[in-house]
């Protein structure tokens, strides 16, 4: 659990189960389903560096945040507390999954928006599953990977698939891709799965020129 001078900009650390009045609720996902079971993630310190870089705004928290018109924390918008890291483990793959999932679901329960800050492509799938009963929901992917395999060393939950499971999810209405570039982990058959879901890409050269305009 984070300590209270590294949790996220500065909030107070709130165990997931005791969360009551928060509208935004952080929790961090260092382990997910690795491609080689006990393999430590390249992104498993994730959680932990975000933190720390986040330090620079915690002397802040009580200035006012213009994106979101009022207090960037503890004004009548935002109430953000941080939960700390579930306890996963690169050899436990499948209860990493139920974890981020039972965490996810008990924060939608107790009426708050819950933040997962990973960790690995992997992550986000137990994540987004776990808003079933509030959906219908977009997801919005802001990546240079496709992330559509369907398959990859034969892991279906893998790094290269979070959006491929993402849209056999009942709740999950639509799909919108942004900052695709260089060759990644899509082959012709992604590309051509995720057109024909409806799943809109916007490659990083159309940001980079404007043309999302439209």
């Amino acid at each position: 659990m984070p300590s209270s001078d590294k949790t996220f900009i500065g909030s107070p650390h709130v165990d997931v189960r005791s969360v009551e009045e928060a509208s935004v609720a952080v929790f961090g996902a260092p382990h997910g389903t690795p491609y080689e079971t006990g393999k430590v993630s390249h992104c498993a310190d994730a959680p932990v560096a975000i933190r720390a870089a986040s330090q620079g705004d915690a002397e802040r928290r009580d200035h006012y945040d213009f994106d979101g018109d009022d207090l960037l924390c503890g004004g009548n918008s935002l109430q953000l507390v941080d939960c700390g890291d579930g306890p996963g483990a690169p050899d436990t793959p499948e209860k990493n999954r139920d974890l981020i999932a039972q965490w996810t679901t008990t924060l939608l329960d107790k009426g708050a928006i819950p933040v997962m800050i990973g960790g690995d492509d992997s992550v986000p799938i137990p994540f987004v599953s776990a808003f079933a009963s509030a959906g219908p929901i977009w997801v919005v992917q802001v990546d240079a990977h496709l992330d559509w395999r369907d398959e990859r060393h034969g892991e279906k939950l893998g790094w290269s698939s979070p959006m491929r499971r993402m849209s056999e999810m009942a709740h999950v209405e639509g799909i919108v891709q942004v900052g695709l570039r260089g060759v990644g982990t899509a082959r012709l058959e992604e590309v051509e799965a995720a057109r024909e879901w409806g799943a809109i890409l916007v490659p990083a050269h159309d940001v980079h020129s404007g043309s999302t305009e439209d």
